[in-house]
C-alpha cells in the first residue's frame, strides 16, 4: 500500500517547509525536546552535521533518536570533489533505523528530510511511505524546492506548517491519541 491510497484526512503525515536561509535541524530538535519533555514517545532521525570538511562543507550525519547513534550519510573524498557524497551504504543504514523506529509504534515519528533522493524515488522513500500507510504522526522536514514532488508523494496536496517548534508541537498534540500528554510549558 502508498501514500496515493489515502484520503488526505487519514494521513497522519506533515511537511515542515524551509529554505537554505533556515537551521530546519535546530527547529526539529528543538521540537523533539518540547516534545519530549511533555513526555511525548518520539523516535525516527535527526540531521546533524559534524567535522568541517575540505572545500567548507561539513560532514554529515543522522541520529537515531531511539538510541542516540549517528549514522554518517557522506562519504570522506578530497579537497577537489564536487557534487553530492551521499554514502549509499549509510544511507542504507539510515532507512534501516527508520524502519525500526515505525515499528517501536512511536507516539511520534520524526524524518530528516523529505529530499532529492526521496523526490527522485530512492533514499528512504519506501520507508517513509511504510510511516505514512501506518498512520504514525509523522513530521517530515521539505525543502520549499521540493514540494512538487512532496505533493506528487502523498498523492494530493499536504498539510504543511511553518518552521515552528510551537506550530509542530501543536499539530502533534492534534495527532496523537492521547492529546493531553502534551502541554506546552512555555
Amino acid at each position: 500500500m502508498n501514500a496515493e491510497s489515502f484520503r488526505q484526512d487519514d494521513i497522519a503525515v506533515v511537511g515542515v517547509v524551509y529554505d537554505g536561509r533556515l537551521d530546519i535541524d535546530a527547529v526539529l530538535s528543538a521540537s523533539v525536546d518540547l516534545l519530549r519533555s511533555n513526555g511525548v514517545r518520539v523516535a525516527g532521525l535527526l540531521q546533524r552535521f559534524g567535522e568541517p570538511l575540505p572545500g567548507g562543507k561539513r560532514s554529515m550525519y543522522v541520529e537515531d533518536l531511539s538510541s542516540g547513534e549517528r549514522i554518517r550519510l557522506d562519504l570522506p573524498r578530497g579537497p577537489e570533489a564536487s557534487g553530492c557524497a551521499l554514502d549509499p551504504d549509510g544511507l542504507n543504514r539510515a532507512a534501516c533505523a527508520l524502519s525500526g523506529a515505525i515499528a517501536q509504534r512511536p507516539d511520534v515519528l520524526m524524518v530528516n528530510r523529505f529530499g532529492k533522493q526521496e523526490a527522485e524515488g530512492h533514499g528512504m522513500r519506501a520507508e517513509l511511505a511504510e510511516a505514512v500507510s501506518s498512520g504514525l504522526p509523522t513530521v517530515v522536514a521539505v525543502h520549499q524546492s521540493l514540494l512538487g514532488e512532496w505533493e506528487k508523494f502523498l498523492g494530493e496536496p499536504g498539510h504543511l506548517l511553518q518552521p515552528e517548534p510551537t506550530e509542530i508541537v501543536n499539530w502533534c498534540r492534534q495527532r496523537v491519541r492521547s492529546g493531553d500528554a502534551i502541554r506546552l510549558t512555555r
